[in-house]
């Protein structure tokens, strides 16, 4: 080869090198599609969604008690949690407020670009009873015409009143309690009271509760106890409860509601005035459990 062409050989390299390394991107840490690789903008850049793309406007209707709720984004999917115990969806949607109270309203939006949520209070400043029509809430609460919450508790007396099944399964069929056959651990004397105004959910636990195996060492001071573990847990006061239209129950901040798996969605299989059986999830989704309740001072006749 000439010395001429090695010259331009070698004085294209750097270049062939310098072009090899640029990666094109966006190199704007701020924005939504950021790439940490690139080191050369290539102009698509875009901020993705912010809080001010979940603003929503509050309008009440000609009954004060029942309020319409609009997204003013149009280009967005919406989730609504209107904080008073229901949700929906859609650009505009409508609650009802039966109690007069504080309530903040959440609407979480999302689409190609990511997800945001804002939220707003709304204040009610009277009753609507006749809004009010929740066979479920009615029940599980004592309805309108008590104190305005009901307690439960497991219904130990009984056979059948804690148990173990398949997750697809709508029955204890792998193993169940027999009467009174775990005294001691924790279980029996928990209090799990409903309240309707404002959906609160109180936990009375009387210094323990009762956890499978798997959770136990996870509590300091917890023990093993009929093959389970009964671990040290105070009282949740003024938690809330979310009660879904096919019969799903979440419970706030984790919140237990008898013999704990690492779950706080219940779905309510049967509810009536003296009883109530809930089937939920294992923290690793291998197992369903079963519970049956009654109401505080029911006297129960076994099924």
């Amino acid at each position: 080869m000439k010395l001429k062409n090695i010259k331009t050989v070698l004085l294209l390299i750097p270049l062939v090198i310098a072009s090899s390394c640029v990666k094109k991107g966006c190199t704007d840490p701020k924005a939504h599609n950021f790439d940490p690789n690139a080191t050369k903008d290539d102009g698509t850049c875009f901020e993705g969604l912010t809080e001010s793309s979940a603003l929503f406007t509050i309008a009440p209707t000609s009954n004060p008690n029942v309020v319409v709720f609009t997204a003013q984004n149009p280009d967005v999917e919406c989730s609504w949690n209107f904080g008073n115990g229901t949700s929906g969806s859609g650009t505009i949607d409508t609650a009802e407020y039966p109690f007069a109270g504080n309530f903040t309203v959440t609407l979480s939006v999302f689409n190609s670009q990511g997800d945001a949520s804002s939220s707003s209070p709304i204040t009610i400043d009277s009753n609507d009873i006749s809004l009010f029509d929740n066979p479920l809430h009615l029940i599980l609460t004592g309805g309108l015409n008590g104190p305005g919450y009901r307690t439960w508790h497991i219904d130990s007396a009984c056979d059948y009143h804690f148990g173990v099944g398949p997750p697809d399964g709508d029955a204890p069929d792998w193993w169940h309690a027999t009467a009174n056959s775990k005294p001691g651990v924790g279980l029996y004397d928990d209090r799990f009271t409903f309240h309707l105004v404002g959906f609160k959910y109180d936990l009375l636990t009387n210094g323990d509760i009762y956890v499978h195996n798997t959770l136990g060492p996870n509590y300091q001071g917890a023990f093993e106890n009929l093959y389970d573990w009964t671990a040290p847990f105070e009282n949740m006061s003024n938690e809330s409860w979310d009660l879904s239209t096919d019969s799903v129950m979440t419970l706030s901040n984790g919140a237990p509601m008898g013999f704990y798996s690492g779950v706080s969605e219940f779905e309510i299989t049967q509810l009536n005035d003296t009883s109530m059986i809930v089937k939920y999830g294992h923290h690793d989704g291998t197992l369903a459990w079963f519970a049956r309740y009654v109401p505080e001072g029911f006297v129960t006749t076994c099924p």
